[in-house]
């Protein structure tokens, strides 16, 4: 893959989105601005209720803003109709989020080769796919294991594994700590970091402020708005695994300037 750290993939501009709830019209995304780099790890934070999850799903092109722009490579996602919408992410974007979903009957490698019957690959070019990313993921031992002989945080990583196997320009990742205790969350995430510096672009969204510390940029978002944006540089990331910088998690996350007293 080429890496081009400068390359714009994702571009949000004034982006609203409404709902009507009975005689009432209801307000979630209040004009929000986001932009993404490929290379990136991006997360948007925030409690639950804040619409963070109704962002990911207009990034995603499965909900249509009321109004603004959503740029996906440069182009205007919501001028693609559905169809398009589903090829692009089909071929372009792998999905984890919080409930891994599987073909019962299938083992793990199986399953992780099921999207790649989407491609023009041969049985062999499908194998060895599979098993190179259930490599990267550290997951290659259990491949003959069916989904329900493993725990939430391999499950987990399975799911991982099978998003990469397009190949995916980014990795979309909808709290996909919800359902894993602490180690497992970080060991998910490590996973993560890894893909980043392999060039991979992933956007994750999540109220945990444990993962924050993996991001390269951090969105805080309160009641349908981004309320702080920080880059977080490669020197305060090494002070913060170091421990020499502190994640203080005392701060109140409704806090306007939340991140700032996070001593990012």
């Amino acid at each position: 893959m080429n890496i081009n750290n400068n390359k714009t993939l994702i571009e949000i501009s004034n982006l609203k989105k409404s709902f009507l709830m009975k005689d009432s019209e209801v307000n979630v995304l209040k004009g929000i601005n986001i932009k993404v780099k490929q290379g990136e790890f991006a997360i948007i934070f925030g409690p639950s209720g804040c619409g963070k999850s109704t962002l990911l799903h207009c990034i995603l092109g499965l909900e249509p803003p009321t109004t603004g722009q959503v740029l996906v490579e440069g182009k205007d996602f919501y001028k693609l109709n559905e169809d398009e919408r589903a090829l692009y992410r089909r071929f372009h974007v792998g999905m984890v989020f919080q409930q891994p979903l599987w073909i019962s009957a299938l083992n793990i490698i199986e399953n992780v080769c099921f999207p790649l019957h989407l491609l023009d690959l041969d049985e062999k070019e499908i194998m060895e796919k599979a098993k190179k990313n259930l490599e990267l993921v550290g997951m290659d031992k259990w491949s003959e294991y069916m989904p329900n002989e493993l725990s939430g945080g391999q499950q987990q990583k399975v799911t991982l594994a099978r998003a990469l196997s397009i190949d995916p320009l980014m990795i979309i990742a909808d709290e996909p700590t919800g359902n894993l205790d602490t180690v497992s969350g970080r060991e998910l995430l490590k996973t993560f970091l890894k893909l980043v510096d392999l060039g991979k672009t992933i956007v994750m969204v999540t109220h945990d402020l444990e993962y924050l510390k993996y991001a390269t940029k951090i969105y805080h978002m309160l009641d349908g708005e981004v309320v702080e944006e920080i880059e977080v540089s490669k020197k305060t990331r090494s002070k913060i695994f170091s421990g020499k910088k502190e994640i203080d998690g005392e701060s109140n996350v409704r806090d306007r300037d939340f991140l700032k007293k996070l001593k990012l």
